[in-house]
């Protein structure tokens, strides 16, 4: 009896907003019963038509059909009738005729009523015993095929509950007691609606079996399917074998993507970009009953880059203490396919190229995995020399009127008239002259000379990479043609750690 109380005090506590929603779901579930009634006039008129071309075959079919839509509608009718006197109960003398509406949502008692909850619910277990029999004749219809008895039985259950104290409640009960009854107008439009469903998928199978969409061959051709016409050594070269049944007198219409018509079954697509792509598309046939059918189909191509192995014997070089950047493929295969390992060195993938760091002197092994057809191969393995990094070329890095960086060296770059606004705000820098090996070095402090102008020079410590406080007040006051050299240009990440610079005659 508390429970009871407990389930009647939440009830009361339901929100317009609830209430509401019920009435949206159920509009719903009548405009869909609408389209179905609809769409399942027209399976009949189908099935109708088929049995006047060909009786003999179909006739069979027809009769159970017949069948269907007589339960069908025994099943909708009565569901129509409970709707109609739960409304009536509700709203009285202004209720919806024809059951598709209810003003007194919130109405808790009438559905528990109209059911017969007190009276040995009579009408409560007849509606259990109609859907229970619907169910079981729907299933037989398949022949009590276990999958789809599976799914009629959730469809169409009328098996006991268990309620949010965890106890058992009977179906009927659980349906209609206490219930708001816009939510149980709404319960019994959802099962009209998977009865008009039910109703239409028998329908097409039965359409199904009269073998209506039957094609007429007149020839038969065998065809060879590769998985791939490319296959790596220590793989498998697999196909399928299959005979194919063709009418040369009926020509398929067909369609890559959603709507683009191709001339032929012939399928030739430009490739202008690397990558894994999707094919989808569909093949249209018109059966001997004037239905055209469509078959839709997908896969997927992998393009990769033309490639060929070039390699110099003479310059298997790597260095140390640098990021080697690599690029390694196999032709054919993805690159989230490939696995890079080395001995002898670290190596991480990084914007599309391998990183390699050399963790010792002398040699490394780089090795190539690669996953085929689900198991792992090895495509191959490259030695390197460990090397260490040259030494670096010492710059003046300035910027001229333009406001260009320059890499100033009087030897190297000779065309560029160096300015003394442009010396007093250069850093030294250690670069490589040709540009081949980007590295990060670090100029830790050179020392500048300058000739006193009696056979000697003064010598000042730079503040890091660039001229100290003293040292650019010093140049300042120099004339013209003064000689001015650097020396001890101490560098970190170089092989020797000091670097040269030649003398410049101060401009």
């Amino acid at each position: 009896m508390m429970y009871l109380v407990l389930t009647a005090m939440l009830a009361l506590n339901v929100s317009a907003d609830i209430l509401n929603g019920f009435t949206m779901v159920n509009d719903s579930l009548l405009n869909s019963i609408e389209t179905s009634n609809v769409r399942n006039g027209g399976l009949y008129d189908k099935m109708q038509y088929l049995y006047e071309q060909n009786p003999q075959k179909v006739g069979e079919w027809l009769e159970k059909t017949k069948e269907v839509k007589a339960k069908s509608d025994e099943l909708y009718n009565m569901l129509q009738e409970y709707k109609v006197g739960i409304i009536k109960l509700a709203d009285g003398k202004n209720a919806d005729p024809k059951g598709n509406t209810i003003e007194k949502k919130d109405n808790l008692d009438v559905a528990g009523q109209y059911v017969e909850l007190n009276r040995g619910v009579g009408r409560g277990k007849a509606l259990k015993k109609a859907i229970d029999d619907y169910r079981i004749f729907v299933e037989a219809m398949y022949g009590n095929d276990p999958q789809k008895t599976e799914i009629y039985n959730k469809i169409f259950s009328t098996e006991d509950a268990v309620n949010t104290h965890g106890e058992k409640v009977d179906w009927i009960n659980a349906r209609f007691e206490t219930m708001p009854a816009v939510a149980v107008i709404t319960m019994l439009a959802k099962y009209q609606s998977d009865v008009k469903a039910a109703e239409a998928e028998l329908i097409n199978y039965f359409m199904a079996q009269t073998d209506a969409g039957d094609y007429r061959v007149n020839k038969i051709v065998a065809r060879v399917i590769p998985v791939s016409k490319h296959v790596m050594q220590g793989g498998y070269y697999q196909a399928e074998l299959a005979l194919m049944a063709v009418d040369t007198t009926a020509m398929p219409k067909y369609y890559l993507g959603e709507d683009r018509e191709l001339d032929t079954s012939f399928l030739r697509i430009p490739c202008g970009s690397i990558g894994t792509f999707p094919l989808k598309g569909r093949i249209e046939l018109t059966g001997p009953d004037g239905i055209a059918r469509s078959y839709p189909f997908e896969d997927e191509y992998t393009v990769g880059a033309p490639t060929a192995t070039i390699a110099n014997q003479d310059m298997n070089v790597v260095y140390k203490g640098y990021d080697n950047r690599m690029e390694i493929s196999v032709p054919g295969v993805p690159s989230e396919k490939l696995k890079i390992s080395a001995v002898g060195a670290t190596m991480q993938k990084k914007d599309g190229v391998y990183i390699c760091k050399p963790t010792k002197d002398g040699e490394i092994t780089i090795n190539v995995m690669a996953e085929i057809e689900g198991r792992s191969q090895t495509m191959g393995s490259s030695k390197f020399r460990v090397r260490p990094l040259p030494d670096p070329t010492a710059f003046l890095r300035i910027k001229d009127s333009n406001g260009n960086t320059i890499d100033f060296h009087p030897r190297l770059t000779p065309k560029h008239r160096l300015r003394r606004n442009e010396l007093l705000e250069a850093e030294m820098v250690a670069e490589y002259a040709d540009g081949m090996l980007k590295a990060s070095f670090k100029i830790n402090q050179f020392t500048l000379l300058i000739s006193d102008g009696r056979g000697g020079y003064t010598t000042t410590l730079s503040d890091g990479s660039h001229f100290s406080a003293s040292q650019k007040t010093a140049l300042r006051k120099l004339k013209s043609g003064s000689m001015i050299l650097f020396d001890k240009i101490k560098v970190t990440g170089a092989k020797t750690v000091q670097l040269d610079y030649p003398q410049i005659a101060l401009p």
